[in-house]
């Protein structure tokens, strides 16, 4: 992330210089302050039931020196409650190059930037953007998303104007930009080892027009693992993930659902040098309700689904194997949530959950029954504000 940030900022003095009269610059950013309680969990609020420790903030500038030529970076704060520490750094940082191609676009970018999986992993961390406080954790987890959302590295993309509406695609090739919350969220605790960054590549594709969406993504990244103690073993962790996503708009009514199918794929970790892959094929999917309703308001209802392995959806296998409840394999969400945007520039959020199982519970590696529940809740509130010049 240094090299990046130094190339970065080498690039941007020696445009400034050149072309400073003739740039276009856009900037903007976001902060946000938010509350989750929670009971027979310990999932974000940590040893409390409640946590006020749910503050986002970003600041992003765009310029384009000449035509063909943008820069873009934005530095951003979060702190996700037990998820997340405080703490401010690059959310992306790249040099793109774009050309219009007949009635589209056909460019290239390279330095660091978010992945493109399913609808909302590009700005999951924008409250405006997002469809609810916590995302569908079966498609984009908390406690994996430094393994797949920040990418060093090169994209192409595209975009063209088809069937009334436009194709926009993506082709991803670099490693992935991973930081100590990983390590506390997998195995628990950053003092046992860390993780480091390792390959990734992806594809991505999604049409949309005025009333539909429809997506598909395919997604490898890996992450090693080096212990400091004796208690894990050296190895690797690698997702190979299919998402595919869909949305439909009519009237006030917006329906959205995606579907995550693949395998993670672990070597070592908690299994000695001689063991062979540990394979997991989970699923996970969600649906999701939307109604728009006068003065700026929106109603939700959704459902969201993740199971470890296909193979034994109710988790007995993984109890007579581990010793540990079943609930630990799977998860069930139901959620019921309101945004409410006051003007153009403020966003009051609330949601409610009611969860049976902990699969997307941390820390994965090593839970812990005292700690959660086999049916627990979550209470969630959010008042964002954004500005643009």
């Amino acid at each position: 992330m240094k090299l990046a940030a130094n190339w970065f900022i080498g690039i941007f003095l020696m445009h400034v210089s050149f072309f400073s009269y003739s740039s276009e610059w856009q900037l903007n950013g976001f902060v946000g302050q938010g509350f989750i309680a929670a009971d027979d969990t310990q999932f974000v609020v940590g040893e409390d039931d409640t946590s006020f420790n749910i503050t986002e903030a970003a600041f992003a500038v765009s310029w384009k020196p000449m035509e063909h030529i943008r820069i873009a970076s934005a530095l951003s704060y979060r702190q996700w409650g037990s998820l997340a520490e405080g703490g401010a750094n690059f959310d992306y940082l790249f040099v793109e190059y774009s050309h219009q191609v007949g009635d589209g676009i056909l460019g290239i970018r390279g330095g660091l930037f978010k992945n493109e999986t399913g609808f909302y992993s590009s700005t999951r961390d924008v409250p405006f953007t997002r469809p609810s406080i916590m995302l569908p954790q079966s498609i984009y987890s908390d406690y994996f998303r430094d393994a797949q959302l920040h990418i060093e590295g090169g994209d192409l993309f595209g975009m063209h104007q088809i069937w009334n509406g436009a194709i926009d695609w993506h082709v991803s090739v670099g490693k992935v930009d991973v930081t100590e919350d990983l390590d506390r969220n997998v195995m628990g605790s950053e003092k046992l080892g860390c993780f480091g960054s390792e390959r990734y590549y992806s594809g991505d594709i999604e049409f949309q027009n005025d009333n539909l969406r429809f997506g598909l993504t395919y997604y490898d990244a890996e992450v090693s693992y080096h212990p400091y103690e004796e208690t894990y073993y050296p190895g690797d962790i690698r997702l190979k993930n299919w998402v595919v996503s869909g949305q439909l708009r009519y009237w006030i009514l917006e329906f959205t659902a995606e579907y995550m199918t693949g395998d993670r794929l672990i070597n070592g970790l908690v299994f000695p040098p001689m063991a062979d892959e540990f394979v997991d094929s989970g699923i996970g999917y969600y649906l999701d309700f939307r109604a728009y309703l006068p003065h700026e308001v929106e109603l939700f209802v959704r459902f969201d689904k993740h199971i470890d392995d296909k193979d034994d959806a109710d988790g007995k296998e993984f109890e007579a194997t581990t010793g540990l409840p079943a609930y630990f394999s799977y998860t069930d969400d139901w959620t019921l949530g309101a945004r409410w945007f006051l003007n153009s520039d403020w966003l009051l959020a609330a949601e409610f959950h009611w969860v049976e199982g902990a699969s997307w519970v941390t820390p994965i590696v090593a839970p812990d029954p005292s700690k959660q529940s086999k049916h627990w809740s979550m209470f969630a509130l959010q008042l964002s504000y954004r500005f643009q010049w």
